[in-house]
């Protein structure tokens, strides 16, 4: 249960782990016999567990500016069927049959997470006390909008931009000083949640916003491109446990 009050006029949330926690493997386990038959359709038959294993490993080691791992793109996909084995004049036809069953996987994900429903309610109650909202994600422009259609929370939301719309991304300062010349109000109006201690945490304290720390599971999201265990040099002003915890912390 939060204790410490925060006041803000504006709220900023961060997509990754904060608005939607990691679907990836709840993807894979979801479409993994779908994938086994898309592969088999153009002559490759591959284990479903081979495919998740290579598709994980291959999701953890890519990393480049502005990539949507929840989203998926092609070069993970390419790397997963290069991992298999697979002709490279096959694999640049299947990787994008692979990647629509696994955004139609994503969609299904988000609909039946019973976290959603939190989120939406959260963010409705939010809205209602007059609060001014917003997203910024280090992600691609359509993965942040398809999670939000999906959610089908866009509406609330008066500010939505990402890494690749602006060419920048956290923990730049300039992503917050876009946010608060958006809004138009002193820094410390503003109160951004996220859950990564650097990315989110420490970069919007450096710029004289509040933060919140949304609390995740170190060992069960950890990844070499997300860092739970680094100690920022801000604290941040309250951390929560659960989204709709947000209603106590918020003034």
């Amino acid at each position: 249960m939060a204790s410490v009050r925060i006041k803000a006029t504006v709220i900023v949330f961060d997509q990754g782990n904060t608005l939607l926690m990691d679907p990836f493997a709840a993807v894979m386990q979801l479409q993994k016999n779908r994938f086994c038959q898309v592969c088999k359709s153009y002559g490759v038959v591959v284990d479903a567990e081979q495919i998740v294993s290579e598709w994980t490993r291959s999701n953890s080691k890519i990393n480049y500016a502005h990539i949507a791992h929840f989203y998926q793109e092609e070069p993970i996909v390419q790397d997963t069927l290069r991992n298999l084995g697979i002709k490279d004049d096959v694999a640049a036809i299947l990787g994008l049959e692979l990647l629509r069953e696994y955004r139609i996987g994503l969609g299904k994900v988000i609909e039946v997470d019973p976290r959603t429903q939190e989120v939406i309610t959260t963010i409705k109650k939010l809205r209602s006390r007059g609060k001014r909202l917003g997203v910024f994600s280090n992600d691609r422009t359509v993965a942040l909008g398809f999670v939000l259609n999906v959610m089908e929370v866009r509406a609330y939301f008066e500010y939505v931009e990402t890494s690749e719309s602006i060419a920048v991304e956290k923990p730049d300062s300039r992503v917050f000083e876009h946010i608060v010349k958006f809004f138009r109000v002193q820094p410390d109006r503003v109160a951004y949640v996220g859950d990564d201690p650097i990315r989110d945490i420490e970069a919007a304290k450096a710029q004289g916003l509040r933060a919140i720390q949304y609390r995740v599971s170190e060992e069960i999201y950890q990844e070499p491109w997300r860092d739970y265990k680094v100690k920022p040099k801000w604290k941040a002003d309250a951390s929560i446990n659960r989204f709709s915890e947000l209603l106590e912390v918020i003034e």
